[in-house]
Protein backbone atom coordinates (compact mmCIF):
# COMPACT_ATOMS: atom_id res chain seq x y z
CA UNK A 1 0.00 0.00 0.00
CA UNK A 2 1.53 3.43 -0.73
CA UNK A 3 0.52 6.03 1.61
CA UNK A 4 0.15 9.86 1.45
CA UNK A 5 4.16 9.99 2.52
CA UNK A 6 5.15 8.56 -0.76
CA UNK A 7 7.26 11.40 -2.37
CA UNK A 8 5.99 11.52 -5.50
CA UNK A 9 2.13 12.22 -4.66
CA UNK A 10 1.67 15.76 -3.14
CA UNK A 11 -1.54 16.98 -2.17
CA UNK A 12 -2.01 20.71 -2.42
CA UNK A 13 -1.95 22.10 1.48
CA UNK A 14 -3.47 26.10 1.69
CA UNK A 15 -2.33 27.78 4.54
CA UNK A 16 -5.70 29.94 6.19
CA UNK A 17 -5.76 32.23 8.56
CA UNK A 18 -8.20 34.95 9.95
CA UNK A 19 -8.81 37.31 12.81
CA UNK A 20 -12.25 38.99 14.13
CA UNK A 21 -12.34 41.97 16.77
CA UNK A 22 -15.42 43.41 15.10
CA UNK A 23 -14.24 47.11 14.08
CA UNK A 24 -16.35 46.27 12.01
CA UNK A 25 -18.78 43.29 10.39
CA UNK A 26 -17.88 42.19 6.90
CA UNK A 27 -16.99 39.03 5.22
CA UNK A 28 -19.49 37.08 7.04
CA UNK A 29 -22.66 35.58 5.34
CA UNK A 30 -25.73 34.49 6.55
CA UNK A 31 -28.40 35.75 9.13
CA UNK A 32 -26.66 38.74 9.15
CA UNK A 33 -28.99 40.92 9.71
CA UNK A 34 -29.54 39.57 12.93
CA UNK A 35 -26.50 40.92 14.39
CA UNK A 36 -24.55 44.32 15.10
CA UNK A 37 -21.25 45.58 16.39
CA UNK A 38 -21.95 46.90 19.95
CA UNK A 39 -20.42 50.45 21.97
CA UNK A 40 -18.08 47.58 23.27
CA UNK A 41 -17.00 46.56 19.51
CA UNK A 42 -18.30 43.23 20.30
CA UNK A 43 -20.98 40.97 17.84
CA UNK A 44 -24.24 41.25 19.16
CA UNK A 45 -27.24 39.06 18.35
CA UNK A 46 -29.78 41.33 17.70
CA UNK A 47 -32.68 39.27 16.06
CA UNK A 48 -37.10 39.62 16.56
CA UNK A 49 -37.68 38.16 20.14
CA UNK A 50 -39.00 34.95 18.37
CA UNK A 51 -37.75 31.70 19.20
CA UNK A 52 -35.35 31.26 16.36
CA UNK A 53 -31.73 30.37 15.17
CA UNK A 54 -29.20 32.66 13.86
CA UNK A 55 -26.35 31.23 11.73
CA UNK A 56 -23.19 33.38 9.94
CA UNK A 57 -20.45 32.15 8.07
CA UNK A 58 -17.09 33.57 7.41
CA UNK A 59 -14.44 31.72 4.55
CA UNK A 60 -12.09 29.59 6.40
CA UNK A 61 -10.01 26.74 5.16
CA UNK A 62 -8.09 25.91 8.36
CA UNK A 63 -8.56 22.49 9.33
CA UNK A 64 -4.75 20.67 9.96
CA UNK A 65 -2.70 21.91 12.62
CA UNK A 66 -5.42 24.06 13.04
CA UNK A 67 -6.66 26.66 16.11
CA UNK A 68 -9.36 28.39 16.93
CA UNK A 69 -9.89 31.00 19.88
CA UNK A 70 -12.89 33.25 20.54
CA UNK A 71 -14.15 35.02 22.99
CA UNK A 72 -18.09 34.25 24.00
CA UNK A 73 -20.82 35.66 26.44
CA UNK A 74 -24.05 34.72 27.11
CA UNK A 75 -26.04 36.89 29.21
CA UNK A 76 -28.23 33.98 30.69
CA UNK A 77 -27.80 30.14 31.76
CA UNK A 78 -27.93 27.70 28.71
CA UNK A 79 -30.53 25.40 28.93
CA UNK A 80 -31.34 23.12 25.35
CA UNK A 81 -33.50 25.58 24.27
CA UNK A 82 -30.90 28.73 24.35
CA UNK A 83 -27.46 27.39 23.51
CA UNK A 84 -24.25 28.73 21.33
CA UNK A 85 -22.88 26.49 18.46
CA UNK A 86 -19.19 27.18 16.58
CA UNK A 87 -18.13 25.61 13.78
CA UNK A 88 -14.62 25.49 13.57
CA UNK A 89 -14.76 24.04 9.64
CA UNK A 90 -17.19 22.95 7.85
CA UNK A 91 -17.80 22.63 4.01
CA UNK A 92 -21.06 22.44 1.17
CA UNK A 93 -22.20 19.24 2.29
CA UNK A 94 -22.35 20.14 6.21
CA UNK A 95 -19.29 17.92 6.83
CA UNK A 96 -16.96 19.32 9.99
CA UNK A 97 -16.55 19.74 13.19
CA UNK A 98 -18.39 21.98 16.14
CA UNK A 99 -18.48 23.05 19.74
CA UNK A 100 -21.82 23.31 21.51
CA UNK A 101 -21.82 25.30 24.58
CA UNK A 102 -25.00 24.97 26.48
CA UNK A 103 -27.46 21.78 26.67
CA UNK A 104 -29.22 19.86 28.89
CA UNK A 105 -26.23 19.19 31.20
CA UNK A 106 -24.44 22.58 30.74
CA UNK A 107 -21.22 20.99 29.28
CA UNK A 108 -18.61 21.99 26.20
CA UNK A 109 -19.03 19.52 23.74
CA UNK A 110 -17.63 18.27 20.89
CA UNK A 111 -18.86 17.10 17.62
CA UNK A 112 -18.50 15.86 14.24
CA UNK A 113 -21.08 16.37 11.45
CA UNK A 114 -21.98 14.32 8.50
CA UNK A 115 -23.76 15.79 5.69
CA UNK A 116 -25.63 17.64 8.66
CA UNK A 117 -25.79 14.48 10.70
CA UNK A 118 -23.93 14.69 14.17
CA UNK A 119 -22.02 12.61 16.01
CA UNK A 120 -20.82 13.29 19.78
CA UNK A 121 -16.85 13.19 20.20
CA UNK A 122 -16.46 15.10 23.80
CA UNK A 123 -18.23 15.63 26.72
CA UNK A 124 -16.80 18.17 28.99
CA UNK A 125 -17.13 18.01 32.39
CA UNK A 126 -21.24 18.60 33.76
CA UNK A 127 -21.97 22.15 34.97
CA UNK A 128 -18.90 23.73 33.75
CA UNK A 129 -21.29 26.62 32.21
CA UNK A 130 -24.01 26.32 34.56
CA UNK A 131 -23.67 30.08 36.01
CA UNK A 132 -26.24 33.15 35.64
CA UNK A 133 -24.15 34.94 32.88
CA UNK A 134 -22.01 33.05 30.40
CA UNK A 135 -18.06 34.38 29.70
CA UNK A 136 -16.20 31.62 28.51
CA UNK A 137 -12.72 32.11 26.66
CA UNK A 138 -12.42 29.08 23.80
CA UNK A 139 -9.55 27.28 22.63
CA UNK A 140 -9.88 24.51 20.74
CA UNK A 141 -6.42 22.61 18.67
CA UNK A 142 -5.85 19.86 16.37
CA UNK A 143 -2.66 18.76 15.76
CA UNK A 144 -1.31 17.34 11.99
CA UNK A 145 -2.43 13.50 12.15
CA UNK A 146 -6.22 14.30 14.00
CA UNK A 147 -5.74 14.74 18.02
CA UNK A 148 -8.24 17.28 18.81
CA UNK A 149 -7.97 18.95 22.42
CA UNK A 150 -11.07 21.50 23.70
CA UNK A 151 -10.34 24.25 26.77
CA UNK A 152 -12.03 26.80 28.08
CA UNK A 153 -11.51 29.34 31.11
CA UNK A 154 -14.21 31.56 32.53
CA UNK A 155 -13.08 34.97 32.67
CA UNK A 156 -10.50 35.85 35.22
CA UNK A 157 -9.32 32.49 35.27
CA UNK A 158 -6.08 31.92 34.81
CA UNK A 159 -5.80 28.80 32.84
CA UNK A 160 -7.50 26.85 30.61
CA UNK A 161 -8.98 23.48 32.05
CA UNK A 162 -9.03 20.67 29.15
CA UNK A 163 -12.89 20.08 28.19
CA UNK A 164 -11.59 16.91 26.53
CA UNK A 165 -9.64 15.62 23.54
CA UNK A 166 -10.32 12.92 20.56
CA UNK A 167 -8.95 11.33 17.75
CA UNK A 168 -11.01 11.82 14.30
CA UNK A 169 -9.41 12.15 11.01
CA UNK A 170 -12.48 11.83 8.65
CA UNK A 171 -12.26 15.19 7.08
CA UNK A 172 -9.36 16.93 6.38
CA UNK A 173 -10.49 20.73 4.56
CA UNK A 174 -13.12 23.16 5.00
CA UNK A 175 -14.94 25.85 3.36
CA UNK A 176 -16.53 27.69 6.43
CA UNK A 177 -16.02 28.90 10.10
CA UNK A 178 -19.18 29.37 11.39
CA UNK A 179 -21.18 30.83 14.63
CA UNK A 180 -24.62 30.07 15.63
CA UNK A 181 -26.90 31.00 17.99
CA UNK A 182 -30.36 28.73 18.64
CA UNK A 183 -32.46 30.92 21.29
CA UNK A 184 -35.90 31.59 22.85
CA UNK A 185 -38.16 35.26 22.76
CA UNK A 186 -36.19 36.12 25.84
CA UNK A 187 -32.44 35.89 24.75
CA UNK A 188 -32.56 36.65 20.77
CA UNK A 189 -30.05 40.03 22.06
CA UNK A 190 -28.06 38.33 25.02
CA UNK A 191 -25.53 36.63 22.79
CA UNK A 192 -21.69 38.55 22.31
CA UNK A 193 -18.85 37.05 20.35
CA UNK A 194 -15.35 38.81 20.32
CA UNK A 195 -11.52 38.38 19.60
CA UNK A 196 -11.78 35.57 17.16
CA UNK A 197 -8.42 33.87 15.66
CA UNK A 198 -8.57 31.07 13.68
CA UNK A 199 -5.11 29.04 12.08
CA UNK A 200 -4.59 26.12 10.14
CA UNK A 201 -4.60 25.05 6.88
CA UNK A 202 -6.02 22.69 4.61
CA UNK A 203 -5.90 19.56 2.51
CA UNK A 204 -7.07 19.85 -0.62
CA UNK A 205 -7.63 16.53 -2.50
CA UNK A 206 -5.98 16.40 -6.15
CA UNK A 207 -5.64 13.10 -6.67
CA UNK A 208 -6.99 10.77 -9.01
CA UNK A 209 -9.96 8.86 -8.78
CA UNK A 210 -10.86 5.31 -10.12
CA UNK A 211 -13.39 5.44 -12.65
CA UNK A 212 -15.62 2.48 -13.78
CA UNK A 213 -13.13 0.06 -15.08
CA UNK A 214 -9.75 1.60 -14.11
CA UNK A 215 -9.62 -1.05 -11.48
CA UNK A 216 -11.52 -4.38 -11.89
CA UNK A 217 -11.81 -7.57 -10.07
CA UNK A 218 -8.99 -9.88 -11.27
CA UNK A 219 -9.33 -13.30 -8.98
CA UNK A 220 -11.94 -14.77 -6.59
CA UNK A 221 -12.17 -17.07 -4.46
CA UNK A 222 -15.27 -18.31 -2.93
CA UNK A 223 -15.34 -21.82 -2.33
CA UNK A 224 -12.67 -21.79 0.18
CA UNK A 225 -11.11 -25.25 1.71
CA UNK A 226 -12.30 -25.60 5.51
CA UNK A 227 -10.42 -23.29 7.94
CA UNK A 228 -9.54 -20.64 4.80
CA UNK A 229 -11.54 -17.41 3.82
CA UNK A 230 -12.65 -15.99 0.83
CA UNK A 231 -10.87 -13.58 -1.08
CA UNK A 232 -11.67 -11.01 -3.65
CA UNK A 233 -8.21 -10.10 -5.83
CA UNK A 234 -8.18 -6.13 -7.52
CA UNK A 235 -5.96 -4.64 -10.22
CA UNK A 236 -5.42 -1.01 -11.06
CA UNK A 237 -5.54 -2.03 -15.44
CA UNK A 238 -4.93 1.95 -15.63
CA UNK A 239 -1.97 3.51 -16.50
CA UNK A 240 -3.00 5.83 -13.62
CA UNK A 241 -1.58 6.08 -10.10
CA UNK A 242 -5.26 6.16 -8.45
CA UNK A 243 -6.14 6.86 -4.56
CA UNK A 244 -8.26 4.28 -3.00
CA UNK A 245 -9.89 6.34 -0.57
CA UNK A 246 -13.92 5.75 -0.39
CA UNK A 247 -13.23 1.91 -2.21
CA UNK A 248 -15.80 -0.55 -1.18
CA UNK A 249 -16.67 -4.15 -1.72
CA UNK A 250 -19.56 -5.06 -1.81
CA UNK A 251 -22.71 -8.24 -3.40
CA UNK A 252 -25.66 -8.09 -4.22
CA UNK A 253 -29.58 -7.99 -2.56
CA UNK A 254 -32.33 -7.67 -4.21
CA UNK A 255 -30.84 -7.00 -7.60
CA UNK A 256 -28.41 -4.44 -6.62
CA UNK A 257 -25.19 -4.11 -5.19
CA UNK A 258 -25.22 -4.25 -1.41
CA UNK A 259 -23.61 -4.62 1.89
CA UNK A 260 -20.63 -2.43 0.42
CA UNK A 261 -17.74 -3.01 2.94
CA UNK A 262 -14.88 0.33 2.99
CA UNK A 263 -11.48 -0.78 1.42
CA UNK A 264 -9.62 2.35 2.18
CA UNK A 265 -10.83 4.73 4.49
CA UNK A 266 -7.34 6.98 4.25
CA UNK A 267 -5.65 7.94 1.66
CA UNK A 268 -3.78 4.82 -0.04
CA UNK A 269 -2.49 4.35 -3.66
CA UNK A 270 -2.25 1.77 -6.55
CA UNK A 271 0.32 1.98 -8.93
CA UNK A 272 -0.67 0.64 -12.11
CA UNK A 273 -0.78 -3.04 -12.21
CA UNK A 274 -0.89 -3.18 -8.70
CA UNK A 275 -2.49 -5.94 -6.94
CA UNK A 276 -4.54 -5.84 -3.60
CA UNK A 277 -6.17 -8.60 -2.39
CA UNK A 278 -8.61 -8.52 -0.01
CA UNK A 279 -9.98 -10.78 2.69
CA UNK A 280 -11.07 -10.70 6.61
CA UNK A 281 -7.89 -12.54 8.01
CA UNK A 282 -4.87 -11.67 6.59
CA UNK A 283 -2.85 -14.24 9.05
CA UNK A 284 -5.18 -17.28 7.25
CA UNK A 285 -5.23 -16.21 3.70
CA UNK A 286 -1.50 -16.83 4.67
CA UNK A 287 -1.92 -20.03 6.29
CA UNK A 288 -3.21 -21.35 2.76
CA UNK A 289 -1.67 -19.13 0.19
CA UNK A 290 2.28 -19.23 1.63
CA UNK A 291 3.30 -17.66 -1.68
CA UNK A 292 1.25 -14.82 -1.24
CA UNK A 293 2.71 -11.21 -0.62
CA UNK A 294 2.28 -9.77 2.95
CA UNK A 295 2.30 -5.96 1.42
CA UNK A 296 -0.66 -6.49 -0.86
CA UNK A 297 -3.21 -7.91 1.26
CA UNK A 298 -5.81 -5.58 3.46
CA UNK A 299 -7.47 -7.02 6.04
CA UNK A 300 -11.20 -6.11 6.38
CA UNK A 301 -13.37 -5.44 9.21
CA UNK A 302 -15.77 -7.62 7.52
CA UNK A 303 -16.72 -9.41 3.89
CA UNK A 304 -19.61 -9.06 1.88
CA UNK A 305 -21.05 -13.25 1.68
CA UNK A 306 -20.26 -14.94 -1.29
CA UNK A 307 -22.30 -17.87 -1.91
CA UNK A 308 -20.42 -21.23 -3.16
CA UNK A 309 -22.63 -21.76 -6.42
CA UNK A 310 -23.57 -18.37 -7.51
CA UNK A 311 -22.67 -14.62 -6.30
CA UNK A 312 -21.82 -11.11 -7.22
CA UNK A 313 -18.63 -9.47 -6.50
CA UNK A 314 -18.93 -5.98 -6.68
CA UNK A 315 -16.04 -2.78 -6.85
CA UNK A 316 -17.70 0.03 -5.82
CA UNK A 317 -16.47 3.84 -5.25
CA UNK A 318 -18.41 6.00 -2.24
CA UNK A 319 -21.45 3.39 -3.24
CA UNK A 320 -21.44 3.68 -7.27
CA UNK A 321 -20.33 0.79 -8.64
CA UNK A 322 -17.11 0.70 -11.10
CA UNK A 323 -16.66 -2.72 -11.67
CA UNK A 324 -18.84 -6.53 -11.06
CA UNK A 325 -18.25 -10.36 -11.81
CA UNK A 326 -21.52 -12.44 -12.11
CA UNK A 327 -19.66 -15.54 -11.10
CA UNK A 328 -21.32 -19.03 -10.81
CA UNK A 329 -19.20 -22.35 -10.19
CA UNK A 330 -20.54 -24.20 -13.66
CA UNK A 331 -17.79 -21.38 -15.25
CA UNK A 332 -14.86 -23.78 -13.45
CA UNK A 333 -13.08 -25.55 -15.87
CA UNK A 334 -15.25 -29.08 -16.65
CA UNK A 335 -12.97 -31.93 -15.85
CA UNK A 336 -12.15 -30.19 -12.40
CA UNK A 337 -13.90 -33.08 -9.78
CA UNK A 338 -13.58 -30.92 -6.83
CA UNK A 339 -14.03 -27.00 -7.29
CA UNK A 340 -13.17 -26.47 -3.58
CA UNK A 341 -10.39 -24.20 -2.99
CA UNK A 342 -10.16 -23.49 -6.52
CA UNK A 343 -10.24 -19.46 -7.42
CA UNK A 344 -11.52 -18.23 -10.99
CA UNK A 345 -9.05 -16.00 -11.94
CA UNK A 346 -9.44 -13.12 -15.06
CA UNK A 347 -7.55 -14.31 -18.33
CA UNK A 348 -7.22 -10.93 -19.54
CA UNK A 349 -8.12 -7.79 -17.90
CA UNK A 350 -8.91 -5.53 -21.04
CA UNK A 351 -12.25 -7.87 -21.21
CA UNK A 352 -15.39 -7.94 -18.98
CA UNK A 353 -17.26 -10.85 -20.63
CA UNK A 354 -18.22 -13.83 -18.35
CA UNK A 355 -16.13 -16.14 -20.77
CA UNK A 356 -13.05 -14.20 -19.69
CA UNK A 357 -12.94 -16.30 -16.36
CA UNK A 358 -11.17 -19.48 -15.52
CA UNK A 359 -10.29 -22.05 -12.70
CA UNK A 360 -7.21 -21.25 -11.64
CA UNK A 361 -4.06 -24.05 -12.30
CA UNK A 362 -3.51 -27.13 -10.13
CA UNK A 363 0.65 -26.15 -10.90
CA UNK A 364 0.06 -22.82 -8.89
CA UNK A 365 -1.78 -24.41 -5.81
CA UNK A 366 -5.05 -23.71 -8.07
CA UNK A 367 -4.90 -19.90 -6.60
CA UNK A 368 -2.69 -16.73 -7.46
CA UNK A 369 -3.40 -14.06 -4.47
CA UNK A 370 -1.21 -11.28 -4.92
CA UNK A 371 0.85 -12.77 -7.89
CA UNK A 372 0.02 -13.05 -11.85
CA UNK A 373 -2.77 -14.95 -12.99
CA UNK A 374 -1.30 -18.41 -13.63
CA UNK A 375 -4.60 -18.06 -16.71
CA UNK A 376 -3.24 -14.42 -17.38
CA UNK A 377 -3.40 -14.22 -21.35
CA UNK A 378 -2.42 -10.96 -23.29
CA UNK A 379 -4.58 -10.32 -27.08
CA UNK A 380 -2.44 -11.24 -29.87
CA UNK A 381 -2.34 -8.16 -32.12
CA UNK A 382 -5.13 -9.20 -35.07
CA UNK A 383 -3.77 -9.83 -38.83
CA UNK A 384 -6.70 -10.81 -39.91
CA UNK A 385 -10.96 -11.09 -39.33
CA UNK A 386 -9.56 -14.48 -37.22
CA UNK A 387 -6.83 -14.46 -35.29
CA UNK A 388 -5.88 -17.42 -33.11
CA UNK A 389 -3.68 -17.77 -30.19
CA UNK A 390 -1.91 -20.29 -29.61
CA UNK A 391 -1.55 -21.71 -32.61
CA UNK A 392 -1.03 -24.92 -29.97
CA UNK A 393 -2.76 -25.10 -26.70
CA UNK A 394 -2.68 -27.88 -24.40
CA UNK A 395 -5.86 -27.86 -21.79
CA UNK A 396 -5.23 -29.21 -18.89
CA UNK A 397 -4.99 -26.51 -16.36
CA UNK A 398 -1.21 -26.50 -16.11
CA UNK A 399 -1.34 -22.82 -16.49
CA UNK A 400 0.96 -23.22 -19.27
CA UNK A 401 -1.44 -22.30 -22.64
CA UNK A 402 -4.91 -24.06 -21.32
CA UNK A 403 -6.61 -21.76 -23.56
CA UNK A 404 -7.51 -20.85 -27.38
CA UNK A 405 -7.91 -17.20 -28.03
CA UNK A 406 -9.88 -16.54 -31.12
CA UNK A 407 -9.74 -12.30 -31.44
CA UNK A 408 -12.33 -11.23 -34.34
CA UNK A 409 -12.14 -7.78 -36.32
CA UNK A 410 -14.53 -6.27 -38.12
CA UNK A 411 -14.23 -3.18 -40.09
CA UNK A 412 -17.58 -2.16 -39.03
CA UNK A 413 -20.18 -3.21 -36.61
CA UNK A 414 -23.84 -5.32 -37.89
CA UNK A 415 -22.53 -8.66 -38.16
CA UNK A 416 -24.09 -11.47 -36.87
CA UNK A 417 -22.77 -15.47 -36.95
CA UNK A 418 -21.14 -18.09 -34.93
CA UNK A 419 -17.96 -20.09 -34.34
CA UNK A 420 -17.79 -23.27 -34.67
CA UNK A 421 -14.93 -26.24 -34.23
CA UNK A 422 -14.77 -29.01 -35.88
CA UNK A 423 -12.50 -32.43 -36.03
CA UNK A 424 -9.89 -33.04 -39.16
CA UNK A 425 -13.01 -35.67 -40.46
CA UNK A 426 -15.10 -32.49 -40.73
CA UNK A 427 -17.69 -33.81 -37.38
CA UNK A 428 -18.81 -30.48 -35.58
CA UNK A 429 -17.91 -31.17 -32.04
CA UNK A 430 -18.18 -27.60 -30.39
CA UNK A 431 -20.38 -24.88 -30.41
CA UNK A 432 -18.82 -21.86 -29.30
CA UNK A 433 -21.76 -18.77 -29.96
CA UNK A 434 -24.51 -19.35 -32.26
CA UNK A 435 -26.30 -16.16 -33.80
CA UNK A 436 -24.27 -13.93 -31.78
CA UNK A 437 -24.15 -9.93 -32.64
CA UNK A 438 -20.12 -9.20 -32.83
CA UNK A 439 -18.94 -5.56 -32.01
CA UNK A 440 -16.08 -4.28 -34.56
CA UNK A 441 -13.54 -6.21 -31.85
CA UNK A 442 -14.52 -9.46 -30.21
CA UNK A 443 -12.60 -12.17 -27.87
CA UNK A 444 -14.12 -15.71 -27.29
CA UNK A 445 -11.94 -18.79 -25.50
CA UNK A 446 -12.08 -22.42 -26.25
CA UNK A 447 -11.19 -24.41 -23.12
CA UNK A 448 -10.94 -27.72 -25.49
CA UNK A 449 -14.19 -29.23 -24.15
CA UNK A 450 -16.60 -30.82 -26.51
CA UNK A 451 -20.05 -29.68 -26.79
CA UNK A 452 -20.47 -32.95 -24.81
CA UNK A 453 -18.03 -31.44 -21.97
CA UNK A 454 -15.32 -34.22 -23.24
CA UNK A 455 -11.54 -33.28 -23.63
CA UNK A 456 -11.49 -32.75 -27.48
CA UNK A 457 -8.45 -35.47 -28.17
CA UNK A 458 -4.91 -34.98 -29.29
CA UNK A 459 -4.53 -33.36 -32.79
CA UNK A 460 -5.46 -30.87 -35.36
CA UNK A 461 -9.26 -29.04 -35.43
CA UNK A 462 -10.53 -26.66 -37.78
CA UNK A 463 -11.99 -23.02 -36.12
CA UNK A 464 -14.33 -21.89 -38.57
CA UNK A 465 -16.47 -18.42 -38.83
CA UNK A 466 -19.51 -17.23 -40.33
CA UNK A 467 -20.58 -13.63 -40.53
CA UNK A 468 -23.20 -12.13 -42.07
CA UNK A 469 -24.16 -8.55 -42.62
CA UNK A 470 -27.33 -6.38 -44.23
CA UNK A 471 -25.62 -5.11 -46.84
CA UNK A 472 -21.69 -6.62 -46.74
CA UNK A 473 -20.72 -9.41 -48.08
CA UNK A 474 -21.27 -12.35 -46.13
CA UNK A 475 -17.53 -13.82 -43.91
CA UNK A 476 -16.44 -17.26 -44.17
CA UNK A 477 -13.07 -17.83 -42.65
CA UNK A 478 -11.43 -21.20 -41.04
CA UNK A 479 -8.12 -21.56 -39.09
CA UNK A 480 -6.28 -24.54 -37.89
CA UNK A 481 -5.11 -24.87 -34.15
CA UNK A 482 -3.66 -27.85 -32.46
CA UNK A 483 -4.64 -29.26 -29.25
CA UNK A 484 -1.56 -30.98 -27.93
CA UNK A 485 -1.07 -33.52 -25.27
CA UNK A 486 -2.10 -33.66 -22.30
Amino acid sequence: MKKLIVLFLFPLMLTAQFSEYFDGFSNWQGDTSKFVVDSLSRLQLMAPPQADQAQIWHSSMALLEGQWQLDIRMDFNPSSSNYTIVHLSMDSMQNGYYVKLGGTNDEISFYKSTQGISEKLITGPMDFIDVPLVEIHLLVHRDSIGNWYVYAKHFGDSTFSLQGSCFDHTYLSSQYFGIECVYTSTRSDKFFFDNIEVDGYSFVDTFLYPQAQDIVINEVLFNPLEGDNDFVEIINRSSKTLCIKGLQLGNYYAQQAANLKPISEGYDFMLPNDLLVLCISKQTLLDYHPQALEEQIIELESMPTYNNDQGVVVLALDSISIDEFHYDENMHFDLLQDVEGVSLERINTDLTANDNWHSASEPSGFSTPTLPNSQAHQIVPAKDIMTLSPPVFTPNNDGQDDILSIQLTFEQSGFRGRLLIFNVQGFLIKTLINNTLFGTVNTYYWDGLTDRNEPAATGRYIVWLEAIHSNQSPILQKQSVVVGWY
